[in-house]
């Protein structure tokens, strides 16, 4: 088992610094934790209502730091723990930039990268960044196939619907190459899964209920044995946070969740300590707890 610190929202209890990302990463890296992950928005528009998986959690001005330039800090003050997205909208980057700027990033960590991504659900944010919304998917799978070429043997050259070139290098290349892992924010569907086995090596299910988790599981892994894959695929995903007789979250009831999520196919546990911290002082101690589980 995998345990992942999501480290969404803990600068707020150090003034808004998002340096304090680094402080935080060195003591979950010295606690045995594998991997930090970082959440994504490039900007954020008013009808926050329109959020798919319940009520937004911040208010449209709230700040979003780019993913990739905060693992690109934690890299150069962290040794062995994996950098992690969660997730990371890919459609909304240009694919040849992507490409370029996360092999960089897997050079600077010596090959410590993992992206996850997805698709995004705002409107605003692809009218924003001049990208077609209802085009999305598609431009979606076409930046991901395009970044497995460019991290693979040049020259190379690609044809679709959107992206189109010839004979180019995209140099250096990730340390860990084309195999750089990609984990997909993605809701699980027999042609999902399909283009995960050819590209990906895992998914992130959105919800922790685990009739979801394991079926989805079920169809990924189906669609890797397709592809003659003999690896199981990595299925990342959270604890259903428990709330105690005070109604008030609690990490020692929510980690008693750990066997029956696990049991439902999660081989990688992505806990969000800002579900359980109340004041700055309780970071060290629930990040010890936290770490705990793997002993």
């Amino acid at each position: 088992m995998k345990l992942v610190l999501g480290l969404f929202g803990l600068e707020n209890f150090y003034g808004g610094d998002i340096s304090s990302y680094i402080e935080i990463s060195q003591m979950a890296e010295e606690l045995g934790f594998d991997s930090v992950s970082v959440t994504d928005h490039v900007v954020m528009g008013k009808n926050l209502h329109k959020y798919p998986f319940g009520k937004f959690p911040l208010p449209s001005e709230a700040p979003w730091y780019e993913p990739l330039s905060i693992l690109t800090m934690i890299a150069s003050n962290t040794a062995k723990i994996k950098l992690a997205t969660a997730i990371l909208i890919a459609p909304l980057r240009n694919p040849a930039l992507l490409a370029k700027t996360t092999a960089t990033l897997d050079a600077i960590s010596n090959g410590r990268l993992e992206l996850g991504v997805g698709l995004g659900w705002q409107k605003e944010e692809f009218d924003t960044a001049g990208v077609n919304f209802e085009n999305r998917t598609e431009i979606f799978w076409e930046t991901l196939d395009i970044c497995k070429l460019l991290w693979d043997n040049s020259p190379v050259s690609f044809n679709g619907e959107h992206f189109s070139f010839d004979d180019i290098w995209c140099h250096p290349r990730p340390i860990q190459g084309k195999d750089l892992p990609l984990l997909f924010g993605l809701k699980m569907t027999p042609n999902n899964a399909k283009k995960i086995a050819k590209i990906g090596h895992g998914w992130i299910p959105i919800k922790t209920n685990r009739e979801f988790i394991s079926t989805g599981k079920e169809i990924l892994a189906e669609a890797f044995n397709n592809e003659g894959r003999h690896e199981q695929p990595r299925i990342r995903g959270q604890l259903p946070t428990q709330i105690n007789e005070n109604g008030i979250p609690d990490i020692d009831l929510t980690l008693l969740e750990l066997e029956k999520s696990i049991n439902a196919g999660l081989d990688e546990i992505e806990v969000f300590p800002i579900n359980f911290v109340r004041t700055p002082e309780d970071i060290p101690k629930i990040l010890q707890l936290i770490s705990e589980v793997k002993k």
